[in-house]
């Protein structure tokens, strides 16, 4: 699905979930570390080099701690109002249902591994599937095609590669169904123009931790 603008698309800082190896949960608020700080500034600072001080642009944040705590770091080097930002649920991370808060090492022990190919998590059985975070992502998506201009989208690290899957024209994952985009290191910036994606800043294979 081509959607007119341009979309700049991220993840959140490091947290001391990432950094502590455990599963987050959206409903938790999960703080940044000083990596996670220094990370969301760097960001700050490269949009900054791309688009300017106080630059003409939608912000779009999922509705976490993390990803707002990561915006609001964003939001002090543009020089724009975080108070402006589009926050839905509709861009949180997928829902690793009973396995949220655990360390990965205590959930692979009891289920086997987690962490699958190419950086991907494994669902939960009581938690999300990649069809379904591509529904809602569909409808957010559908929600900004009529907009235009230039976009700010803070999210995660799983949910952020199917959104760029979907927009960035990626071919449907073999085994999940869905299309979904290369991993990338948290900091890192992939701009979404015309239905096609280039890593603005970043570098590509980082280990996934939602």
């Amino acid at each position: 699905m081509t959607i007119p603008g341009r979309f700049f698309i991220m993840r959140h800082g490091e947290t001391v979930y990432n950094a502590a190896r455990r599963l987050q949960a959206n409903h938790i608020h999960t703080p940044l570390t000083a990596l996670g700080f220094e990370q969301a500034q760097t960001m700050g600072q490269k949009l900054l080099a791309e688009l300017g001080k106080r630059p003409d642009v939608t912000l779009h944040v999922s509705e976490t701690g993390r990803a707002l705590q990561t915006a609001s770091l964003i939001c002090e080097a543009l020089g724009i109002d975080w108070f402006d930002a589009q926050r839905t649920d509709d861009l949180k991370e997928i829902d690793m249902g009973g396995w949220c808060g655990r360390y990965y090492d205590d959930v692979e022990a009891e289920h086997g591994p987690i962490v699958i190919a190419d950086h991907l998590l494994r669902p939960a059985p009581d938690g999300e599937d990649y069809h379904d975070i591509a529904a809602r992502l569909k409808r957010w998506m559908e929600s900004v095609s009529g907009c235009g201009g230039d976009h700010i989208v803070v999210m995660h690290g799983i949910s952020s590669r199917v959104l760029r899957g979907l927009m960035g024209g990626f071919a449907a994952h073999g085994e999940h169904g869905v299309p979904i985009a290369p991993s990338l290191v948290q900091g890192s910036i992939a701009l979404v123009e015309h239905g096609v994606e280039q890593v603005l800043y970043g570098s590509p294979h980082g280990v996934e931790h939602a």
